[in-house]
């Protein structure tokens, strides 16, 4: 045992004098490439559901497959729109009515200027539909409608320093930091393709024009 802990001081004596010496020399110790090695796995496997979350309902809302496909939804014909701060009320008779779930948080939300109870999940809506009429529109959705909105960042919400915020957004904030730093992490790893730096750098100017082409002729 004395003898382990021997050689654990030896050790740990010579990386300090190594790190004292490259100090005052002015430098400061790299960083070892398997440290960025193991930033990259590690960081790559905790957000892998997250990416393939962004990647699903991504490719899902070009093929126009919208939060609402495959929900249930449920449309009550209304009068008119109802008076300011009578939306609640109203709502929650309706539902009463037609024996239909009452949401969770009964709390009156505008969403997309339309008075809203409920979550992404499970809501309640008085809509103005483009033919005019009035309708009290109830959705459940599925779990892809409800991913896509958080890919939105639609959700519950809570406030923090005058911004608005659910929980998926900060996953969200830590996936495209995560993002720079898999790119960081890949070049040095790679010491930036040392051997073929030429053909990198070219590959880096092709894929900077083809995206300021594809913006081009979106717009």
């Amino acid at each position: 045992m004395k003898k382990i802990l021997k050689i654990a001081n030896v050790r740990f004596l010579r990386r300090f004098v190594r790190l004292r010496r490259l100090t005052k020399k002015g430098k400061s110790p790299k960083i070892p490439k398997k440290f960025w090695i193991k930033l990259h796995t590690y960081l790559s496997l905790f957000f892998l559901p997250l990416a393939l979350i962004y990647a699903i309902t991504g490719v899902g809302y070009i093929y126009d497959i919208r939060q609402n496909s495959g929900a249930q939804i449920v449309k009550i014909p209304l009068e008119s729109m109802p008076k300011r701060g009578s939306e609640k009320e109203l709502i929650l008779k309706l539902l009463e009515e037609n024996s239909l779930e009452i949401p969770k948080d009964t709390d009156i939300k505008m969403f997309r200027g339309n008075p809203s109870m409920g979550n992404v999940y499970y809501g309640a809506s008085i809509i103005k539909e483009r033919n005019g009429e009035v309708i009290l529109q109830v959705t459940k959705r599925n779990l892809y409608g409800v991913l896509l909105l958080m890919h939105k960042s639609n959700g519950s919400k809570f406030e923090v320093g005058g911004f608005k915020f659910h929980f998926f957004d900060f996953l969200a904030m830590g996936f495209g930091v995560s993002l720079l730093l898999f790119y960081l992490s890949g070049l040095i790893m790679t010491s930036f393709c040392k051997k073929d730096r030429l053909v990198s750098f070219g590959v880096l100017g092709a894929g900077l024009v083809a995206t300021i082409l594809a913006v081009y002729f979106s717009v």
